[in-house]
């Protein structure tokens, strides 16, 4: 899929630009991790983790998949990369993006956001 959003190109070629950025989308392209996962497999700073974490849910570059209640009632989510493949290329002059959606993802994200639409 061409990736036409301004935002979303911005993004993408800033995370890509990242070490640690394209650390933790390659990590979470295959499957969810936590911000703790992340921190301990990945050996990132958790301040740079969360942070990013943040970044990129708004950017629509990661989606919360699950939450998860552990028994001694803390909280914490599971994260996965929107794409799980993305190609930039310099063509004619302009940047090209393009992108492999990672399905079960978006499907979530969208499934979620829907089920609190009121209907109409």
């Amino acid at each position: 899929m061409l990736i036409k959003d301004r935002q979303l190109q911005k993004a993408l070629l800033r995370a890509l630009a990242d070490e640690q950025s394209r650390r933790i989308l390659a990590a979470t392209s295959t499957r969810p991790r936590s911000a703790m996962d992340l921190i301990r497999e990945e050996g990132l700073p958790s301040s740079s983790v969360y942070r990013r974490l943040h970044d990129f849910e708004k950017d629509g570059l990661l989606a919360v998949v699950q939450t998860v209640l552990t028994p001694e009632g803390k909280k914490y989510l599971m994260y996965k990369a929107t794409f799980r493949e993305v190609s930039v290329k310099f063509q004619a002059g302009e940047v090209v993006i393009t992108a492999v959606p990672n399905l079960d993802a978006v499907q979530k994200v969208f499934r979620l956001f829907h089920s609190f639409q009121e209907e109409l």
